[in-house]
């Protein structure tokens, strides 16, 4: 004879298994009732005996779908989106890691811990402050900070 329960927690690992390859698929907390299911059937299979029991599982598995759902949004908090639009970037002071020259996109600034392409009308070497005063395209334009700014900043 088959066991019931051996297939629930099969199935159930193989929707864990899905999720974890593929994240947001959200077909953990499913494949969590299934494998709960699977061991209570797999360690008292005369339970099937009784012809309520799978409805009882049935109404059951909303209320236990939704603490799985629970725990797994406390062990997982959804993070917001970290974007940043470049027009945020105005006005911003950073350092030129690479060093910046006009008309060319090879030039990096450093402003807070990213890292962003930048041009500039004059040359700026690396270790200089600049000040973001413009986005053109996916890249910033910089100027250099006047002398008295480098030491202040």
């Amino acid at each position: 004879m088959l066991n019931i329960g051996l297939i629930l927690l099969l199935l159930g690992a193989i929707l864990i298994v899905v999720e974890i390859a593929t994240p947001g698929f959200f077909i953990a907390v499913p494949g969590t009732i299934l494998i709960i299911y699977g061991l209570i059937l797999t360690a008292f299979p005369w339970l099937l005996e009784n012809p309520f029991v799978p409805w009882i599982m049935l109404f059951l598995s909303f209320p236990i779908g939704y603490l799985t759902y629970l725990i797994y949004r406390k062990l997982s908090p959804p993070s917001p989106p970290v974007t940043e639009s470049y027009e945020g970037l105005i006005g911003k002071t950073g350092v030129v890691i690479e060093t910046v020259k006009p008309y060319s996109l090879e030039g990096k600034v450093k402003i807070d811990s990213d890292t962003w392409s930048a041009t500039s009308d004059v040359v700026i070497e690396p270790g200089r402050r600049v000040i973001v005063t413009g986005v053109e395209g996916v890249h910033l334009i910089v100027k250099p900070l006047k002398e008295e700014e480098q030491v202040n900043k």
